[in-house]
């Protein structure tokens, strides 16, 4: 089964992370609507600059860089949904999967949404509430998984996480996500 992929530039054009910060080596699954949600790896590996100091003898990957991964994947879901609501109003179009995104991605108009967008809208992981109940460790994949839950009025955004390391839960909670137009 062919995966969809955003090719690169695309990808670092959706963000507002660069390296050393970027958390988000790939997105898997996205889905739009009041059940939306979106699924993104991020591979552990030992030359992370932070790994080289977190425990020198035992390296594991930090729980404020899991934390990371979960407020990244969090507006990329909320980034994604806007280019989706965005280009339905333009182009009555809709986009609702990963799928759909990918087979618009060569689309100049996509690609200019994308561009507008991501220079109009700032934001920060605001608070988290994050239990972790294991350790991935450096050639491990961390898979995570970010749900809306509900947007108030004052541009905090709510989601529930979490990361997975195969099949056994590493962390999960709420973060929440400020974001503002500028």
């Amino acid at each position: 089964m062919r995966k969809h992929f955003i090719p690169p530039q695309v990808f670092l054009e959706m963000g507002g992370w660069r390296q050393p910060l970027l958390m988000v080596d790939r997105i898997n699954h996205y889905q739009y609507g009041e059940k939306g949600r979106i699924d993104v790896i991020k591979h552990v590996t030992y030359n992370e600059s932070y790994m080289l100091g977190h425990f020198p003898d035992n390296p594991i990957m930090p729980g404020a860089m899991i934390a990371e991964i979960f407020g990244q994947a969090s507006e990329y879901f909320s980034f994604l949904t806007d280019v989706c609501d965005i280009y339905r109003a333009r182009y009555d179009i809709d986009l609702q999967s990963l799928r759909d995104i990918c087979s618009k991605i060569d689309d100049e108009n996509l690609r200019d949404i994308i561009r507008t967008r991501r220079a109009q809208v700032q934001g920060f992981l605001a608070a988290q509430n994050l239990k972790f109940k294991g350790i991935a460790w450096p050639g491990d994949t961390i898979e995570v998984t970010s749900q809306l839950i509900f947007s108030d009025r004052k541009g905090f955004k709510h989601y529930s996480v979490c990361a997975r390391v195969g099949k056994k839960t590493i962390g999960n909670g709420t973060i929440i996500n400020y974001r503002e137009v500028k």
